[in-house]
């Protein structure tokens, strides 16, 4: 996020001292409503854009390999709950922050799970917001067809809380006038006892038999909900076509945007600091740099070699068509079972160690982003070992 009294690095060293002009819109509406920036959270660089993207071959996957919450300009950001695992990423920072409780609100982007990975891995509460609720003016791009601002905390009416200072439009970000006449300042009058009672929440086993204690909590939150008067629908599934398209979808769409937006935002950078994209990758991989991850400049070449040209017909095609494709999939299982609400779980295991370079296990998560509908993570439960 731009602050203009502190540098704005993406989490990477090429942009070291980098320090914008002025506020982010999001910023300059917590600012306006008396908040206190304390400080900026490490992430995971360039929010994950040009780190080993989805649906790759293994040996590229690996070659490519960061550890979440990983980047150049901070280092490595552990878990609270035990330093020995990944606080996921790439917004692993701020909910590693809510976690220790070195601030009560925070936040992070989100483009495939940004916000609500962190949350599952540090047993905090993130909301990845509806595309065009929330601005993001302001904000390092990795992929605005994808990217949202969310809010992050320890509990859930301080995420409602925080929600109701950052809606609203801004002639800065044109998707944000799909949310005319639509948006509140006040989320919390929602959060009243009962409010489930009646609700049809259905419960998606797509992502579930992965690991014994995360199927467990996904259990005891169905039987939570079932007991405050949700009717609960149970399995829903999601199309089979939504789920075998995602990662391709995914990986074409950020490298191509990623490599577009991070040079448009770039353009404002002063003399002696990368310039674009392809500056960046080329500093990435010079010696002379002493850049600090061999697989993130690695990461930033093959995603120059994936990405196409904006007005490409391939991703043309996915921008105007397989998003909204995604979205019909996904509200036809609401319109089929009648659902209010969809409970799955966000990772279908615990956290990883952060030394485990397996490709962690997709979940629902970059569904929502591919879809442009919202998701809440909160703490369902924790392990035997510990774990969220």
């Amino acid at each position: 996020f731009d602050t203009a009294d502190l540098p704005t690095t993406a989490g990477s060293q090429l942009l070291a001292g980098w320090r914008p002009s002025r506020d982010a819109a999001v910023v300059r509406r917590l600012r306006e409503a008396g908040a206190i920036v304390l400080a900026k959270a490490n992430l995971g660089e360039f929010a994950g854009g040009g780190s080993a993207l989805f649906g790759l071959p293994e040996a590229t996957m690996k070659a490519t390999f960061v550890p979440s919450g990983f980047g150049t300009a901070g280092g490595q950001t552990l878990n609270p709950h035990d330093p020995a695992y990944s606080p996921s990423g790439s917004s692993g920072g701020t909910a590693a922050a809510l976690a220790a409780v070195y601030a009560p609100l925070g936040l992070g982007t989100d483009t495939g799970s940004s916000v609500r990975a962190p949350a599952a891995y540090t047993g905090t509460v993130a909301l990845k917001t509806t595309r065009g609720l929330v601005s993001r003016a302001g904000v390092v791009p990795l992929a605005l067809s994808l990217d949202v601002v969310g809010p992050m905390a320890r509990h859930v009416a301080d995420v409602a809380l925080l929600l109701g200072v950052l809606t609203g439009v801004d002639p800065d970000d044109p998707d944000t006038r799909a949310s005319e006449g639509r948006v509140e300042t006040d989320y919390l009058r929602h959060l009243r006892p009962g409010a489930l009672r009646g609700a049809r929440i259905g419960v998606a086993r797509d992502f579930a038999g992965h690991d014994a204690e995360s199927d467990r909590v996904l259990e005891a939150a169905a039987d939570t909900l079932r007991r405050l008067g949700a009717e609960i629908v149970d399995p829903v599934r999601v199309p089979r076509y939504v789920l075998e398209s995602r990662r391709g979808i995914f990986t074409e769409l950020v490298s191509t945007e990623f490599r577009a937006q991070i040079t448009d935002y770039l353009r404002a950078a002063p003399p002696g600091m990368p310039r674009s994209f392809d500056e960046l990758v080329a500093r990435a991989n010079d010696p002379a740099t002493g850049y600090r991850s061999p697989g993130k400049a690695l990461g930033l070449l093959h995603t120059q070699t994936l990405a196409r040209e904006l007005d490409d017909p391939v991703y043309l095609a996915i921008r105007d068509h397989a998003l909204a494709a995604t979205r019909a999939g996904l509200e036809a299982m609401f319109a089929r079972d009648r659902l209010d609400a969809i409970l799955s779980l966000p990772s279908p295991k615990p956290p990883m160690r952060i030394d485990d370079t397996a490709a962690p296990v997709p979940g629902f998560m970059n569904l929502a982003n591919q879809a442009g509908l919202p998701e809440l993570v909160v703490p369902a439960g924790m392990t035997q070992s510990g774990l969220p």
